[in-house]
């Protein structure tokens, strides 16, 4: 729940207004370079690298979306 509520502060403070959980955010609501910060926020924040397959518009779709894939891209960096 942490990192969904991180990724709307970040998107609210740096793209647009109020978000809410299920606001489609790769399908319109955050343009390319919206959705690059997004992504370099991401990296940062967490120490995660996607690969390209994974900046699909699934993975996007929503807060608690954007919050898995980073969860679990932190649990196989734990993993290993």
């Amino acid at each position: 729940m942490r990192i969904a509520r991180e990724v709307r502060r970040f998107i609210e403070r740096e793209c647009l207004g109020g978000v809410t959980e299920d606001d489609p955010l790769a399908s319109g609501l955050l343009d390319s370079l919206a959705m690059g910060q997004l992504i370099s926020f991401l990296e940062k924040e967490y120490g995660v690298e996607f690969e390209d397959e994974e900046l699909v518009a699934e993975n996007f779709a929503s807060l608690d979306a954007v919050a898995d894939l980073v969860r679990s891209k932190l649990e196989t960096a734990r993993a290993t």
